[in-house]
């Protein structure tokens, strides 16, 4: 990656998380460009990045960078405090779905869901904290719906083996994953969606991560997690319901208002798909832009 940097050098290196900050802070010292430095995650408290060694990197590589950039507000006063250095705030939204996707596939017809039924949809990584454990536990007290999860990672195998042990495999369904240009089809069929991260590491409890914003721009309400950064959209947004992600019980009854209440869904849906024409990196990108007009100025 260095080399090929080495011989197409620009005018700016941006480093997309830490594990291209050497790289960058390389090619900045050899080409004498300006080193951006993009960090996504909080690399000092995460799920399987526990060795004291990245915050000891991390400090040592800040020194090279010019801008540093994050992507939300709790995690900028995080880092400020850690380090005395305030990254800029860029959100990491999605990108706005234009064209409609030539997959049709209808989940329904898919899973062979009653029409009657409404899915219930967490999409992205089957991974270790981030709620799934509890959506199984909480389904049985779902007074109606499916629980549909699209994706893949090491959990999976787990939960597919639970949910044919404990007789729910009429209720949870599993896809596998699709490429993101499809998945806007997939989320807009569903009633509601999933992002119940556990407050397992910083790098959760500080999360605004994409799926907040994919269920946003399809028009899915969402059921979240308490934490700082979904708090604040989810309220000021009214687009959805906190929850506390630890407990099953939380959860099952924001499934079951919705189920419910379908006028208060709808009102949710109305909101998230007006909340999408901000929340979207067509219109976040222009934050972007101007960093790197400063930094070249």
């Amino acid at each position: 990656m260095t080399l090929v940097a080495l011989k197409a050098p620009g005018d700016i290196v941006h480093s997309n998380d830490l594990n291209t900050l050497l790289q960058g802070v390389i090619i900045k010292k050899v080409t004498r460009t300006k080193l951006v430095y993009d960090s996504h995650e909080i690399q000092t408290s995460r799920t399987g990045y526990n060795s004291k060694w990245y915050e000891v990197v991390e400090r040592k590589l800040l020194k090279h960078v010019d801008v540093y950039i994050h992507e939300n507000i709790t995690r900028a006063n995080y880092i400020e405090q850690l380090y005395g250095r305030r990254p800029a705030v860029i959100h990491n939204y999605p990108t706005v779905t234009k064209n409609a996707s030539k997959n049709n596939c209808n989940l329904y017809q898919l899973l062979n869901i009653p029409p009657e039924e409404p899915i219930l949809l967490y999409q992205g990584g089957i991974q270790t904290g981030r709620g799934l454990d509890k959506l199984i536990e909480a389904v049985p007290l779902f007074n109606k719906g499916v629980l549909v999860l699209i994706g893949d990672g090491k959990m999976k195998l787990e939960l597919v083996t639970r949910v044919k042990k404990e007789q729910l495999s009429d209720r949870i369904k599993f896809v596998e994953k699709v490429p993101l240009s499809d998945l806007p089809t997939y989320t807009k069929q569903a009633y509601l969606g999933f992002q119940v991260l556990n407050n397992v590491c910083y790098n959760h409890f500080s999360a605004s991560s994409n799926k907040l914003f994919e269920y946003m721009m399809a028009g899915v309400p969402v059921i979240a997690s308490r934490f700082p950064e979904m708090k604040r959209v989810v309220l000021t947004e009214k687009t959805g319901i906190l929850v506390d992600s630890h407990s099953a019980k939380s959860i099952a009854q924001a499934v079951n208002l919705l189920i419910a209440h379908p006028e208060y869904r709808e009102c949710l849906r109305n909101n998230a798909l007006k909340a999408s024409k901000r929340y979207n990196w067509e219109h976040e990108s222009k934050q972007l832009l101007t960093v790197y007009k400063t930094i070249k100025s």
